[in-house]
């Protein structure tokens, strides 16, 4: 049951025969439930709808995503191709620079630098 007042999730005191609101101090006598039955149904992604929610994981799709690299405009050492797609990962300590590695959208020639 839930506290007309506030909407909060009302507390059994069982030893006064009361449902208590713990925010509003709203009180409901139990007594009064015995009849009363409950029914509950929910939609998560209406929920999700009415709130603007975002999943945080998201539903596998049939199409895996494909990851778009940044590129640069440096030309490829094996074949001369401009435009190498590049990116970066920090493999040493943090105090040194990361390391960039580099492909070819051409050849498909890869190499890495350390910065």
């Amino acid at each position: 049951m839930f506290s007309p007042i506030s909407g909060a999730l009302m507390e059994v005191d069982a030893a006064n025969g009361v449902l208590k609101c713990p925010l509003s101090g709203y009180q409901r006598q139990i007594s009064g439930l015995q009849d009363t039955s409950l029914h509950s149904q929910s939609d998560m992604q209406e929920y999700l709808n009415r709130n603007n929610f975002a999943l945080a994981i998201k539903k596998p799709s049939d199409e895996p995503e494909k990851a778009v690299r940044a590129t640069v405009d440096d030309d490829c050492p094996n074949c001369g191709n401009k435009g190498m797609e590049y990116y970066t990962m920090q493999l040493r300590s943090a105090d040194e620079g990361q390391t960039v590695f580099y492909e070819c959208r051409s050849c498909g020639h890869k190499f890495s630098q350390n910065n």
